[in-house]
């Protein structure tokens, strides 16, 4: 078991190994359906148990329908929306409060990459139970607890009658349920931790064989920031007045710049958008690949809605996010928002003869002529999600490496025919560029995650390449002959001039029309374990498709039950 940032952890080697040996025998005898029944029926969410979870959550239900005024019930806050859940700035200042009234001394410790922590003195934990009990709304909060065994979001009633003598760290967060009655999983959005540090008497040995002063302070928990502090550093720190750089100033490593969104979205059942597709589907028809016009591609879930609100509840740090469309506006969007704007097409593409478009290749090709975008960003589908707090360090380093996310699946070498899946005939194109320009050779596609993407870097690209660049753009339906440039070519590019590395994620692909797509969906619903994930669709009769929609709205609306700021009122 160990405490990290994120959480409290525990490990249990044995047991890890015997689910894995039990879930390859389970993928080669048993088909999906009884799977996904004994995998519910193992984790509780079949039986009597589920049912009245279900019963209960009906009646919450009902109980903030019949009354719009009600702010928290049955010790959870009802959330209406997601300003009403509290990030960890408004938790870690509740708490400050808390311990500032009970008059208990204590300091707050940056941590490089994530969320500051609260240390408290090992001599103050017998007061911290009553300091706790002040919070706001009491009833609303849960508290976790690092000791032996840990214990997990505990009623603040509950946690503060434990005996916190030995514990390490306590994680505070509060409990929110959305409209339709259904607890919210805020995974770990929200929580702050309040480490419990020793005082030492004198003598003790550092790590670099030196006694340590009388009055030191030092972390039950690992260190994460600092090994120790001096008393004089503890005092001025927990003053708010610290002397030391670490405490000081931003980390080296920590990304300070601004960082924008960019979506690309249509609504591919407007009857309009449909007519001008239709006529330049009929000036390409000959060239293109029969998956360039699949239905497919344009259909819209209510994704967008969905990754908005990912967006807004676990990666609260991104300054602007820009919506770029066709002419369009999703009918839930509100009319204005400080922190969305909506960019035409026209608005971007230098060569207005090339519109109207309807190939994403050309689309983000010119995504970075968006006026006022950052000089770094991330460009994302609208089936791509957020499933947990994410950091800009996660997409880019602070001296401005920007990080990129291969996949393992890998390009053939055959030569770009009209054949080819879009995506791959563009990826040849890729590669051949890199080939020609560096004399260097690239093997493998991307993952299905934002996309890092160097605005700066991408005016240079045009600069050397504009023929590509107009030819991609011209392009108005997915051809052969296009580049996949924002989402795969830049990536490379930026590699080859130093400017980016690969990276890692905890990623999700989930094919939604595929068979056994309730498995990986409820799988991912319960862990809740992924950094970002994507639910794409491939190729399916209308039976199949309706079936996706169906899973998509049901899983999305389970994982992301509470709106955003960015709907209107009252129509989600």
């Amino acid at each position: 078991m160990r405490v990290g940032e994120r959480g409290i952890y525990v490990t249990r080697g044995g047991s890890r190994v015997a689910k894995r040996a039990l879930r390859a025998l389970a993928v080669r005898w048993l088909n999906p359906r009884v799977r996904l029944t004994l995998s519910r029926i193992l984790h509780r969410e079949l039986g009597p148990r589920a049912w009245r979870a279900e019963r209960r959550r009906e009646r919450m239900a009902r109980v903030i329908a019949s009354n719009p005024d009600l702010v928290s019930v049955d010790g959870a806050v009802v959330a209406r929306d997601i300003s009403v859940i509290w990030g960890p700035d408004a938790v870690r200042e509740a708490v400050h409060e808390a311990l500032r009234q009970a008059e208990i001394e204590h300091a707050v410790i940056p941590v490089q990459g994530g969320r500051p922590v609260i240390a408290v003195q090992s001599t103050d934990v017998a007061r911290l139970p009553d300091a706790l009990r002040h919070l706001p709304d009491g009833a609303t909060w849960r508290m976790g607890i690092d000791a032996s065994p840990p214990l997990r979001w505990l009623t603040l009633e509950v946690g503060c009658r434990k005996d916190l003598h030995a514990a390490r760290a306590v994680w505070l967060r509060r409990a929110y349920v959305a409209p339709d009655g259904q607890d919210v999983a805020v995974h770990n959005h929200g929580e702050v931790a309040i480490q419990i540090w020793d005082v030492l008497a004198g003598g003790e040995t550092r790590p670099d064989g030196e006694p340590h002063q009388a009055g030191t302070r030092i972390p039950r928990t690992e260190p994460v920031t600092v090994p120790y502090l001096l008393a004089s550093e503890w005092t001025a720190l927990a003053q708010g007045s610290p002397h030391a750089h670490a405490l000081v100033l931003p980390h080296l490593l920590a990304v300070t710049e601004p960082i924008d969104v960019v979506y690309t979205w249509v609504d591919g059942e407007d009857e309009d958008w449909l007519r001008r597709k239709s006529d330049a589907m009929g000036l390409h028809a000959e060239v293109i690949n029969r998956t360039a016009d699949s239905a497919s591609r344009f259909v819209s879930r209510d994704e967008l809605r969905f990754s908005l609100r990912s967006l807004e509840l676990y990666a609260p740090w991104v300054r602007h996010v820009y919506l770029v469309t066709d002419g369009q506006r999703p009918d839930w969007l509100v009319d204005s928002h400080p922190r969305l704007t909506v960019v035409d097409h026209s608005e971007i593409f230098r060569n207005a003869d090339a519109l109207p478009v309807f190939n994403s290749h050309a689309i983000e090709s010119q995504l970075h002529h968006i006026e006022g975008l950052s000089d770094r960003y991330l460009y994302l589908n609208d089936d791509v999600f957020f499933g947990r707090p994410v950091y800009k360090e996660t997409f880019f380093e602070a001296n401005g490496i920007s990080k990129f996310f291969l996949s393992s699946a890998t390009l053939d070498v055959g030569p770009v025919s009209a054949r080819d899946l879009p995506v791959l005939s563009a990826a040849k194109h890729n590669a051949d560029l890199i080939a020609n320009v560096r004399g260097r050779s690239i093997t493998n596609k991307f993952k299905h995650t934002p996309h890092t993407q160097n605005r700066v870097l991408l005016e240079e690209m045009e600069r050397r390449f504009p023929e590509m660049f107009e030819q991609v753009a011209g392009s108005r339906i997915r051809h052969p002959d296009d580049y996949s440039i924002a989402s795969a070519l830049q990536h490379y590019y930026a590699y080859a001039e130093g400017q980016a590395v690969a990276g890692d994620i905890s990623y999700a692909y989930v094919d939604i029309t595929a068979r056994n797509a309730e498995l990986p969906l409820t799988k991912l619903l319960r862990e809740r374990d992924r950094d970002v994930f994507c639910l794409n669709d491939t190729f399916a009769d209308e039976v199949g498709h309706a079936r996706a929609d169906a899973l998509g709205r049901w899983f999305l609306s389970s994982y992301f039950p509470v709106p955003s700021t960015f709907e209107r009122a009252n129509d989600s």
